[in-house]
């Protein structure tokens, strides 16, 4: 908003008047920016219930609703950003597949409107049964996902981990730094996701000893 951008919220109804609050704790005033044409905001659990049928994204429909917002919101401003839950709360009720679907969506929407996109995801990456679903397919329809420090010290104590298993860390033994399949993946989730691929019987196991080094160095 500073950068006179354009702003598309698309989140859960209880998060809409989170979303207000802060921006006018920021000095902005979000009813305004709403009657101006700058800042547009839906809910994300109506979309889902317009955009996924029988379990299936439609395309036709999420273009259909969209446009016409996009369309919009362009003219205000110097540039679009999106800020989506919506594909979260699918991927919450199961259905993984429908979510990477959307994701392919908005990067085909983004040949006809250029935006910046940003997804929200709630994921407990510490958790072997997260890395259960695709998130390699998350890194795909992605440029970027950006971790937490904590993601990364859970890297550290799934290197300790490691060590203490099989006598190497691992970083040295799968080359996790340079592997290209999940290099959008902060270092713990990178590990995690090659754990899985390689070592899918000693996912539990590394988990949970990590899970233990990662409290003791936050108690």
């Amino acid at each position: 908003m500073r950068r006179d951008n354009s702003v598309l919220v698309i989140t859960t109804a209880e998060h809409v008047e989170t979303a207000f609050d802060r921006l006018a704790a920021s000095k902005f005033h979000p009813r305004s920016l709403c009657n101006s044409g700058q800042l547009a905001v839906l809910h994300a659990d109506t979309l889902r219930e317009q955009f996924v049928i029988d379990g299936v994204p439609e395309w036709s429909q999420f273009r259909s609703v969209l446009q016409p917002v996009l369309a919009r919101l362009q003219p205000h401003g110097r540039g679009l950003r999106i800020y989506s839950e919506l594909t979260n709360i699918v991927w919450e009720g199961g259905n993984t597949a429908a979510a990477i679907r959307l994701e392919d969506f908005w990067n085909a929407m983004a040949g006809t409107y250029p935006f910046s996109l940003y997804c929200g995801y709630t994921m407990d990456t510490h958790c072997e049964k997260a890395y259960a679903a695709p998130l390699e397919e998350l890194g795909r329809t992605h440029t970027e996902i950006l971790g937490t420090p904590e993601d990364e010290q859970f890297g550290i104590a799934l290197d300790r981990a490691s060590k203490e298993i099989f006598g190497i860390s691992l970083t040295q033994m799968a080359g996790i730094s340079r592997q290209d399949g999940a290099r959008r993946f902060p270092s713990g989730q990178r590990a995690m996701l090659w754990v899985k691929r390689n070592l899918p019987m000693s996912t539990p196991q590394l988990a949970e000893r990590a899970r233990h080094y990662y409290k003791d160095n936050h108690a």
